[in-house]
């Protein structure tokens, strides 16, 4: 756990925080109400989206870090389009007009609850929300089963300015950590059908 705190506390410092930056706080009551509110009124996904990102993946069982960089899809209420192009290109679409295994029935399901719920809801997560200088930090803690076998902690790091988010660390059962950098969100914006046709 303290292995886990700490490479948390270096990626989020590191890349996101000015130097020199304070230790966050936690907020309470209308604060942080307002916080939560408006990181959900301007990441409001029940809509298009496409985003540029890099991610980041930590595991201790290599000798580094697993970095890939792509674009991202998304078309509400259950389309997905995950597209790595560096090191390896890849293509992984969900889409609920189509038929699909049962993996894919059960990652659909996810999408499809959170799409209803928002990023930020009660009847998921534990939340705690954090502010720092440039900052804010909202530490997610699964309440359901299945999101709770997966993720520790999942942590969302907006810009409190405007609410957008700038990354997520996901934080798993395992130990591994995966930080998402999020680049040139578009939201509202036509996405044609072929994005979303299983490769």
């Amino acid at each position: 756990m303290k292995k886990h705190l700490l490479s948390l506390i270096l990626v989020w410092s590191a890349m996101l925080l000015p130097a020199g930056a304070q230790t966050p706080a936690e907020l309470q009551g209308e604060a942080r109400k307002a916080a939560i509110d408006a990181i959900l009124k301007a990441n409001d996904i029940k809509t298009s989206l496409r985003f540029d990102f890099e991610l980041r993946r930590h595991s201790s069982l290599l000798t580094e870090d697993l970095v890939s960089s792509g674009q991202a899809s998304y078309v509400y209420p259950d389309k997905v389009r995950w597209e790595v192009r560096r090191p390896q290109p890849n293509v992984f679409v969900l889409n609920g007009t189509s038929t699909t295994d049962r993996r894919r029935q059960t990652l659909l399901r996810n999408v499809s609850k959170i799409s209803e719920r928002g990023l930020i809801n009660e009847t998921d997560f534990d939340i705690t929300v954090f502010s720092a200088p440039g900052q804010w930090q909202v530490d997610l803690i699964p309440l359901r089963r299945d999101l709770g076998q997966l993720f520790e902690r999942i942590t969302l790091l907006a810009d409190p300015a405007t609410g957008a988010l700038r990354g997520v660390v996901l934080s798993e059962v395992g130990g591994d950590t995966s930080y998402l950098k999020l680049h040139s969100v578009e939201k509202g914006i036509p996405l044609a059908d072929e994005l979303f046709v299983q490769p």
